[in-house]
């Protein structure tokens, strides 16, 4: 029995099976399955670091692409809206920059030429005498013009109702047309033209520089000249084009009577009328850079104007004119103004009224120019109207 068994476990050695008390034992599934995890974690983790630094760089990249894309659209706009000044689409809501700028350069050089008026008939002695001469004359030498001349323009209190009535006029004529802009702009302008021109004579000082010139208080500029000319500017601001060149006329009219009268009634002097009409006629220049498109002439309307070319023109050269021939004979008896010699009183009178109407054609010539410049620019959009849309499909 013995020997049946040691050949048995000889058979089992030469079949190469070997017996091992110390062997493993099998490692259960769960084990296996983390272990199995464990290899694969890195391979995981290296995914989702690359993922996640691809998405951090399309963020940034996308970050850098939307402020590009922003700045290229504002350098755009900007390049667009500088380049298409000139465009229809622009000119149909504001008026050509070239218009704006003469606007504003007219206005200063309006206000300058009001300061430099105030500056020779207020501080310069000959200025003085010249004023308080033709302040005395004027009514001596024609002792009847009050009787013949409408006492709108010699009365007080007639020149003061036109004045308002042709104001409330045209804030309703603005109001009519659906006009609004232009109807607060005009409103602004009143304002600033009433406080400026009211503000000023309480203001500026007079120096006494000739005790034997009457009423040394200061009385420039003008208030009943300055409520006519604000009255004016208001008219060409407000009303259609077919009535503008109408109402520079009458402006020119009311003006330079206003302001002779003044005169002729000692409530003034020429110097005081001269400095009012430029003032505030200036100022409306001034407030013509602000146009847009409520005071701007319909779309589709646009034209020129014959009468307002014409017009215009007629009014500038006129008073550049009577300016010359006022400034002309103003500098003739300059020298002897302190003498007052009774052979030159009657110049005097003629450059006196002649400078008043040149002051006033030319400023309301010049206002009625700019006024069709910066509301009528002319363009194919502008003469013809927005094209027909397209049919839809």
């Amino acid at each position: 029995m013995a020997d049946e068994m040691n050949n048995q476990n000889a058979e089992h050695q030469g079949a190469g099976e070997t017996v091992n008390p110390t062997m493993a034992i099998p490692a259960p599934p769960s084990q296996v399955s983390q272990q199995k995890n464990e290899i694969l974690m890195p391979s995981h983790r290296e995914e989702s670091n690359n993922s996640n630094e691809q998405s951090s760089n399309a963020s940034d990249d996308n970050a850098l692409n939307t402020k590009a894309s922003t700045e290229a659209t504002a350098k755009s706009a900007a390049n667009i809206s500088s380049r298409d000044r000139g465009s229809d689409e622009y000119l149909a809501t504001h008026p050509r920059v070239s218009a704006v700028v003469s606007s504003i350069v007219f206005a200063v050089l309006g206000l300058v030429a009001s300061a430099a008026v105030f500056y020779a008939g207020v501080w310069t002695l000959p200025g003085q005498r010249f004023d308080s001469w033709m302040w005395s004359d004027m009514s001596r030498l024609f002792p009847s013009i009050e009787s013949l001349a409408p006492s709108l323009f010699t009365d007080s209190r007639w020149i003061i109702v036109a004045s308002v009535v042709m104001i409330a006029l045209a804030l309703l004529v603005a109001v009519v047309r659906k006009r609004f802009y232009t109807f607060a702009l005009t409103v602004v302008f009143i304002i600033v033209a009433f406080v400026s021109s009211y503000g000023l004579k309480r203001v500026l000082p007079r120096p006494v520089l000739d005790a034997y010139i009457p009423d040394p208080a200061n009385s420039a500029p003008s208030g009943h000249t300055a409520l006519a000319t604000i009255a004016s500017v208001c008219l060409v601001l407000c009303v259609p084009r077919v009535l503008r060149a109408i109402c520079a006329v009458w402006a020119v009219i009311f003006t330079t009577s206003v302001g002779i009268m003044v005169i002729y009634d000692n409530w003034h002097r020429p110097t005081d009328s001269i400095m009012a009409i430029l003032l505030v006629v200036s100022l409306g220049l001034l407030a013509m850079a602000f146009t847009r498109a409520s005071g701007m002439d319909e779309v589709g309307t646009r034209k020129s104007s014959v009468s307002i070319q014409i017009t215009a023109s007629v009014l500038i050269v006129v008073g550049a004119c009577a300016m010359g021939y006022g400034g002309y004979v103003l500098a003739q008896i300059y020298p002897v103004v302190q003498y007052r010699p009774d052979a030159l009183s009657l110049y005097g009178v003629y450059a006196t009224i002649a400078l008043i109407a040149g002051f006033s054609s030319f400023m309301f010539g010049l206002l009625l120019a700019m006024r069709q410049a910066t509301a009528s620019p002319l363009t194919r959009f502008g003469l013809l109207g927005k094209p027909p849309a397209p049919p839809r499909a």
